[in-house]
C-alpha cells in the first residue's frame, strides 16, 4: 500500500481527532516495572540506520540484551545496515509492502499484550498499516500510531501548528509547478521548496531564480517519501543564517515513578544546516534564555497535544528571543546525536526506554560534560560516486597525525556497505571550552576521517 497520502479534509479531520485518539492510546498503555530473561520485552526497530542503532545498542550497553530481558529487532531494506550487527534478530525487506512488514511484527510479537515498543526509525513505511496495527489491534507503534500521519506530513504539521497557535514561517501549500510559482510571487524569491512527505532535507531545495524555481518543484516531487504532486512553500529567511540560528527541541513522553506519563525536554540543541541537510550539532545552544524558554513551550505544546510515549523532536529557527516552530519528528532526530556524547542517556537510549515503558527521570537528560561545547559532524561520502559504490575499507593509517595536537575528540563509523553522492557514513565529535574552538576541531576529524575510506566500483 505504501506511504498513506491525505488530502486537505482528511488531514484536518485527523488532527481533529487527536485529543480522542491520544486518550484511546494513553488507556492502554502501562509502565515496565520489571525485564526478565524468561518473559523478555521486545524492542523493533522499523529502519536501521544510525537513528535506530543507537537505540538499538542501547537495549544492549545499558540492560544486557536479550540476557538482561529485552530482545532487539531490526528491519531495513538493505543487508548490512547499520543496527543489523548489534540486533538479537534482523530481516531485509521493502517496508512499504505493508502485508511484508505486518507478517514481520507479528513474527516477534504475536500478541500485541506482551512488553513489547516499535520505533518507526524510517518514513519510507506503510504508514496506514502501522496506524491500523496500533489503533486496530493494539500494537504499540511510538510515539503513537496516529505520529507518523502528522509528523511526516508537513502539511498536516502546519495546521497543527495552527491549531496550537504557534509562530511559524509563512508557508503555502502547493500541488502543481503554477502553485509554486504563485506562493514564490507572493513571498518574494528565494524560497523554500519540500515535498509534503520528506524526510533529513531529502528533496528540499532553496529556489534563489525563476530557473531553479521550476526546478525545486521537479526535485521535490522525484524526491517526496512516496508519490505524488504535492509541495509545501516556504518564505526563506536569511535572518536565521546572518543573525539567527536553528535549534531541536526534543521531547521525552514518558512514564515517571509513579506510573504517570509526563514530558520531559532535553536541553536544546543547536545546528547548522549550509544547505538542506544536516551538517552539525552542538550542545549546549548560544540562544538566549528567553528564546531557550520558548523553544521548551513550543516543544511541549506539541508533544503534549500528540501524546503517547517517545521522544518528539521539534525543529525551530530562532532569531534573537523571538522562535518560530518548522517541523515536527516524532522519533529521534539526526541533529541530536550529538547527545551520544553529551547526555547521560542519549536520544536512542531514552527512545528504547520510554517508549517500552521504563520510568525516566529528568536527571537522567542532564549534561554527562560540563564546562564544554560538544559539536558533531558529519563525515560525507564524495561528491564524484556513483549511487551504490561499495565502502572495500576504512584506513587507519596517518588518521591521528593529521588531527591537531591537543584535539579531545572521538569518531563514531555507521558500518554502511554502500554509498553515494554526499551519503552520511559517519559522526566527528570534538569538544572544547570555545564553541568555534570544538566547531574546527570536530570538522577537521570529520575532513581527515573522509579521506580514510576507500570505494570500489
Amino acid at each position: 500500500m505504501g506511504i498513506f497520502r491525505m488530502n486537505e479534509r482528511q488531514r484536518l479531520q485527523l488532527i481533529k481527532q487527536i485529543d480522542s485518539l491520544r486518550k484511546e492510546i494513553e488507556g492502554r498503555l502501562i509502565p515496565l516495572d520489571r525485564i526478565s530473561p524468561e518473559n523478555p520485552a521486545t524492542f523493533i526497530s522499523v529502519g536501521g540506520g544510525e537513528l535506530g542503532d543507537l537505540a538499538v545498542t542501547a537495549s544492549v550497553r545499558n540492560y544486557g540484551g536479550a540476557r538482561g530481558g529485552i530482545v532487539s529487532v531490526a528491519f531495513d531494506k538493505y543487508h548490512g545496515f547499520p543496527a543489523q550487527d548489534t540486533a538479537d534478530y534482523s530481516e531485509v525487506f521493502d517496508m512499504m509492502d505493508g502485508g511484508r512488514l505486518e507478517e514481520a511484527i507479528k513474527r516477534y510479537v504475536p500478541d500485541p499484550r506482551a512488553p513489547h515498543a516499535i520505533y518507526l526509525e524510517v518514513e519510507r513505511i506503510d504508514t496506514q498499516r502501522a496506524y491500523k496495527l496500533g489503533m486496530e489491534e493494539g500494537y504499540r507503534i511510538m510515539s503513537t500510531p496516529y505520529g507518523p500521519l502528522v509528523c511526516m506530513d508537513r502539511h498536516a504539521t502546519k495546521l497543527m501548528f495552527d491549531r496550537l497557535g504557534l509562530k511559524m514561517t509563512p508557508w503555502a501549500y502547493a500541488s502543481s509547478q503554477k502553485g509554486v510559482e504563485e506562493a514564490a510571487e507572493e513571498f518574494g524569491l528565494p524560497v523554500i521548496v519540500k515535498p509534503v512527505m520528506t524526510s533529513s532535507g531529502h528533496g528540499t531545495s532553496i529556489a534563489k531564480t525563476e530557473k531553479e524555481l521550476k526546478e525545486s518543484y521537479r526535485h521535490s516531487v522525484e524526491h517526496a517519501r512516496g508519490v505524488g504532486d504535492e509541495v509545501i512553500v516556504e518564505k526563506y529567511m536569511p535572518e536565521v543564517k546572518d543573525i539567527g540560528t536553528e535549534v531541536t527541541q526534543i521531547v521525552v513522553r514518558h512514564f515517571n515513578t509513579e506510573g504517570r506519563i509526563v514530558s520531559t525536554c532535553l536541553p536544546p540543541i543547536e545546528h547548522r544546516r549550509p544547505g538542506a541537510t544536516y551538517h552539525e550539532s552542538w550542545m549546549p545552544a548560544t540562544i538566549s534564555s528567553t528564546a531557550a524558554s520558548k523553544c521548551r513551550d513550543g516543544a511541549m505544546k506539541i508533544a503534549d497535544f500528540m501524546g503517547g510515549i517517545g521522544i518528539y523532536a521539534v525543529e525551530q529557527f530562532v532569531i534573537g528571543d523571538e522562535v518560530y516552530n518548522n517541523e515536527v519528528a516524532n522519533r529521534p532526530h539526526d541533529t541530536g546525536l550529538v547527545t551520544r556524547w553529551m547526555l547521560n542517556k542519549d536520544e536512542g537510549a531514552l527512545q528504547l526506554a520510554s517508549t517500552l515503558g521504563m520510568p525516566v527521570s529528568p536527571s537522567q537528560v542532564d549534561f554527562s560534560r560540563q564546562g564544554v561545547y560538544g559539536v558533531a559532524h558529519v563525515v560525507l561520502a564524495p561528491e564524484g560516486i556513483k549511487d551504490g559504490t561499495s565502502v572495500q575499507e576504512f584506513s587507519l593509517r596517518g588518521l591521528h597525525a593529521e588531527i591537531p595536537e591537543g584535539t579531545r575528540w572521538d569518531l563514531w563509523i555507521f558500518g554502511k556497505p554502500n554509498a553515494y553522492a554526499g551519503r552520511r557514513m559517519g559522526l566527528a565529535f570534538a569538544y572544547a571550552p570555545d564553541l568555534e574552538k570544538a566547531r574546527k576541531d570536530a570538522e577537521a576529524v570529520a575532513h581527515a576521517a573522509e579521506k580514510r575510506f576507500v570505494y570500489k566500483g
